[in-house]
């Protein structure tokens, strides 16, 4: 029983930020890219989430659980659904903006 409520926790996504400087995001796949002004994230559900801000730092990354701390200024969250089912090798805008 333990085991099924621990993979339903690991497919729920859920957003928590906190007066606007730490991000902490579960339902996530994998980190498609990261800088100091923007963090892309995939989902599992192949949805993307462009976070963008100034001086994020990618904390606690865990692709196993599904879990990611992100700390810095946050200014906007962005989700987009992925039209090319989740096939790398097309541009991240065009993935983000399709």
């Amino acid at each position: 029983m333990d085991r099924i409520k621990e993979h339903k926790e690991q497919k729920e996504h859920k957003l928590t930020l906190i007066e606007q400087k730490k991000l902490e995001i579960t339902g996530i796949e994998e980190v498609d890219s990261f800088n100091q002004e923007e963090v892309i994230l995939v989902t599992h559900d192949n949805n993307l989430i462009a976070i963008r801000g100034e001086d994020l730092n990618v904390k606690n990354l865990n692709t196993e659980l599904g879990k990611v701390n992100i700390e810095g200024m946050v200014y906007e969250i962005l989700y987009a659904a992925q039209r090319d089912g989740g096939k790398k090798g097309k541009g991240l805008m065009g993935r983000l903006f399709r």
